[in-house]
């Protein structure tokens, strides 16, 4: 039989802090300071925007994730319908979260830039409002999850696969239809200026590193929170509850 440990936390060792997720968070803590240097510091100046286009160095990074998070929730999704494990289950709820949060940076620093380069802060062009549509239908995820009762869970990872499509959507939209939105940044001629590569690729590395730890991290407050319940769980059948 076994013990409390153990069931509380799958492991015979309860759940330690691994070293790598340590170090990858120190790491990220590092490298952010690093990223605002270059971006303010460093980068050139854009002659029209001015330091509205420093918003690029972060706009896109953040756009990159929350396309990132699409394979991780289909892979998660279908897993969990496939075997309805409650590991598979954490991860594709993590990785919704992080695309809604990575989403509604795009969704605001977007904006404030087309504010600039436009001169109005919302298009209805197809990449916007695809993000848009994007962000509300992982948002219609963790409603369902939180209120659809039984099939909560099973209802939550078939929406985040048909997100998953609105990513590959939001993704091919520029070369489909040629809207306002810029074309994409590695299909650019002649790519990024000299002075701008470094501090754009290091925001890029800073966001993927960022995002592994919160996803790691998300995962493991996730199991830690099923503890809690088969704790609370066991206080109630003690009649501790009272």
């Amino acid at each position: 039989m076994p013990n409390a440990k153990e069931e509380l936390f799958d492991t015979s060792r309860g759940l330690p802090v691994p070293w790598t997720l340590t170090g990858l968070s120190a790491l990220v803590g590092i490298l952010f300071p690093i990223c605002i240097a270059l971006v303010f510091f460093y980068a050139p100046l854009e002659k029209e925007m001015g330091y509205v286009q420093k918003i690029f160095y972060f706009h896109v990074p953040a756009a990159w994730i929350m396309l990132i998070s699409a394979p991780v929730m289909a892979y998660s999704s279908i897993a969990f319908l496939w075997r309805r494990t409650d590991n598979w289950d954490r991860l594709n709820d993590a990785a919704v979260e992080l695309a809604i949060l990575f989403g509604v940076l795009v969704l605001i620093s977007g904006p404030l830039w087309g504010r600039k380069a436009w001169g109005v802060y919302w298009v209805w062009d197809v990449r916007l409002t695809s993000s848009l549509v994007l962000v509300l239908t992982l948002v219609a995820c963790k409603i369902v999850r939180a209120y659809a009762g039984p099939s909560a869970k099973q209802i939550s990872a078939g929406l985040s696969v048909l997100a998953v499509c609105n990513a590959v959507f939001v993704y091919v939209s520029v070369d489909i239809w040629r809207g306002t939105h810029p074309e994409k940044v590695v299909n650019k001629s002649g790519g990024l200026a000299p002075g701008m590569r470094l501090a754009f690729w290091m925001c890029v590395l800073t966001f993927i590193l960022g995002y592994v730890v919160m996803l790691w991290t998300r995962v493991r407050a996730g199991k830690l929170r099923t503890a809690l319940d088969r704790l609370h769980m066991k206080a109630i059948e003690a009649g501790l509850e009272d």
